[in-house]
């Protein structure tokens, strides 16, 4: 199964890369970081100074690195979509969808593959957005483990909007619409654990709040790795792949 879902893996991988799409959204994220970040540097600096002379300090994660983070989850919720879009829909609308269903590899080496692919690329996009809490090596000194576990989060996080994105593209052959459901089902995500303030029963609020990303992501921002988090993005992200298996399988008995 594997075999198959790599060599689809790595052909639209490459696609997807060298596309003018990934180049757009890949400079248009650099550009709003670089915009966002370095003036963050420097606000950084005045507040830590200030601290310092009244004899207190900052933590740099919460006070410049969770900032960035939000602002990197806000970009990867409009750019995912706009990479996944074409994984399936795409294909439909070029008619080469029917071809690739006459390959002998199954409905599930084909969707976990086009995960693979877009999840490749969007770790490409948080890699870049990686840079720049990296650069502050130059002038801070701090520890680099709650920094690498919030943004193994970040990527987690970003691997359920590729399964989401990935499950939009095929069920519709228009590209814009796989861009508007996929964005609207990564929004209800986010914000699906606002839910739990509006109910007063405990088992419910606990449902809800489990099933937060935000909540979820906080223990990744805490610096720490908790085994329910890391089962709950890893089952989010394989429902949607699994429900995108179901639509492709489908597809080949019509």
């Amino acid at each position: 199964m594997m075999r198959g879902a790599w060599t689809v893996a790595w052909k639209d991988f490459r696609v997807l890369v060298a596309s003018p799409m990934f180049l757009m959204v890949a400079g248009l994220c650099a550009c709003i970081w670089s915009y966002n970040f370095l003036p963050q540097i420097f606000q950084f600096e005045r507040y830590a100074a200030r601290a310092f002379q009244s004899g207190g300090g900052l933590n740099i994660h919460q006070t410049l690195f969770a900032s960035h983070l939000a602002r990197v989850n806000i970009i990867l919720i409009f750019a995912i979509p706009a990479l996944t879009m074409r994984l399936l829909a795409e294909e439909k609308k070029l008619r080469t969808y029917d071809l690739l269903l006459t390959v002998p590899i199954t409905a599930a080496e084909i969707s976990l593959g086009k995960f693979l692919a877009a999840f490749g690329a969007g770790l490409a996009l948080i890699s870049i957005s990686f840079l720049y809490p990296l650069i502050t090596l130059a002038f801070a000194d701090f520890s680099l483990g709650p920094l690498m576990t919030s943004y193994l989060g970040m990527a987690l996080i970003m691997g359920i909007y590729v399964a989401v994105g990935l499950f939009a593209s095929s069920v519709t052959e228009s590209v814009v619409l796989a861009v508007v459901m996929a964005l609207i089902l990564n929004l209800a995500l986010w914000f699906l654990g606002q839910a739990a303030e509006m109910t007063d029963q405990p088992e419910m609020v606990k449902v809800l709040e489990h099933i937060s990303v935000p909540q979820q992501f906080v223990n990744f921002m805490k610096g720490t790795l908790k085994v329910s988090s890391l089962l709950f993005f890893a089952s989010a992200a394989a429902f949607f792949v699994f429900l995108t298996e179901r639509v492709v399988e489908s597809s080949r008995w019509r």
